[in-house]
């Protein structure tokens, strides 16, 4: 990853910070860290331009700070650190998938009500797409485990808000997996029912049903870091639009 450059022109969006943990709200279409095409236009500029040197001193070795990634369109809690110590200790618990995770999803279809498990292994592949290749994930008996409890929490005659919490940290798991369901993301333009693959989508021309909406984990000081991200109003105009209505969704 190139050195981050601050950039104050983007919003950061702060749903926890104490001095060693920060947590921001990502918004939908930002990308979480500078890459060829996005060098000072990401959400890791934003956490420069509002703690410099912090996140600066801990160097490319440990990603300027940044503990975990979202997908572009994914909304939601992000996560640094701004010390090596605090980096270390949380950045542990990811490897070891002992974060607690929770997404709020809009999936199409109504499913049945109660809580159930998705268990797939995954694989990753490059594909040919549009803009060259990317990198998708299948779903392979010779994968990594990949496992998603999945709760219904509102329905409407299209649609489905769900919660979802991942417990192995896989590209693409929850989107992969709810399409394996036979209940695929709303706004997804990469899986399809059955978790076949559309490599011609353009996810940035539509609004992706997936937020990051809580994260949980050990503070290197003790105690519990506990962020919650309230949607975006893409999210809630969405769940507006297919009839879904829900305490987890604020104003909607």
């Amino acid at each position: 990853m190139p050195q981050p450059t601050p950039n104050p022109r983007i919003r950061l969006d702060l749903v926890h910070e104490d001095g060693r943990i920060a947590v921001a709200n990502k918004a939908p279409g930002l990308v979480t860290e500078p890459g060829r095409s996005h060098g000072n236009d990401s959400l890791l500029n934003a956490f420069v331009a509002r703690f410099g040197g912090k996140l600066l001193q801990l160097g490319e070795r440990r990603d300027y700070g940044l503990l975990h990634r979202l997908d572009r369109q994914t909304s939601g809690c992000v996560a640094v650190a701004l010390d090596p110590e605090a980096y270390d200790h949380v950045r542990a618990q990811f490897e070891s998938r002992t974060v607690d995770k929770t997404y709020l999803a809009i999936v199409k279809g109504r499913m049945r009500t109660g809580s159930q498990t998705v268990e797939r292994n995954l694989e990753e592949k490059r594909i040919p797409s549009n803009e060259g290749t990317r990198l998708v994930s299948v779903v392979a008996r010779e994968g990594k485990p990949a496992r998603t409890d999945v709760e219904t929490l509102a329905t409407s005659a299209t649609h489905t808000l769900v919660a979802c919490k991942p417990h192995s940290g896989r590209l693409h798991q929850i989107r992969v997996h709810m399409a394996v369901l036979g209940f695929p993301v709303a706004g997804d333009p990469l899986y399809a029912v059955g978790a076949r693959i559309c490599p011609t989508g353009k996810g940035d021309e539509r609004t992706l049903g997936l937020h990051a909406w809580k994260l949980a984990f050990s503070h290197p000081a003790g105690g519990r870091v506990e962020a919650l991200a309230p949607p975006s109003r893409r999210f809630i105009e969405l769940a507006r639009e297919v009839g879904l209505y829900h305490e987890a969704l604020g104003a909607a």
